[in-house]
């Protein structure tokens, strides 16, 4: 099922909504010019995921019911039209809070090591891993004005 789609200047994370809704118009320009812009996948008040695309770089953010980031993939590009995902991020929240009680940090190269961060915040304390992966999974091309179903998969298997 295609799940619309509807642009603005940028997700606001503290507020929970989208600052400054876009026509398609004005967002198709600010991707053909490589201007950063965000394409909210889903409802516009409550999105799926949003899409922050700009100049050589593609942040996707997840939301779970209570929109709060759960999932993040940042995304480098690294040859023209090529984007290599350089960091996911996975956030624990307590109850129905918007208080981030621990995550993992995955940091991807493309030789293949992946470095690991568990974070827990009461008490604080971390974990660190290092791990090989295949990078080839973590290779996505930019997308189209308007074709997000590839970016925002979850599973990069």
């Amino acid at each position: 099922m295609k799940r619309p789609i509807h642009y603005c200047k940028s997700w606001s994370r503290a507020k929970k909504k989208p600052t400054e809704l876009w026509p398609a118009g004005k967002a198709e320009a600010a991707h053909l010019h490589r201007q950063p812009y965000t394409a909210l996948v889903g409802s516009a008040e409550r999105p799926y995921c949003f899409v922050d695309v700009a100049a050589n770089v593609v942040v996707v953010g997840f939301l779970d019911s209570m929109l709060r980031e759960s999932l993040t993939y940042a995304f480098k590009e690294v040859e023209a039209g090529k984007l290599f995902m350089t960091m996911a991020v996975h956030r624990d929240f307590e109850a129905d809070t918007d208080s981030v009680t621990g995550g993992v940090t995955y940091l991807f190269d493309r030789s293949g090591t992946m470095r690991i961060r568990r974070e827990y915040f009461r008490p604080h304390r971390a974990e660190t891993a290092a791990a090989s992966c295949d990078p080839a999974p973590l290779y996505d091309m930019r997308p189209e004005f308007g074709q997000y179903d590839d970016i925002i998969r979850v599973e990069r298997q």
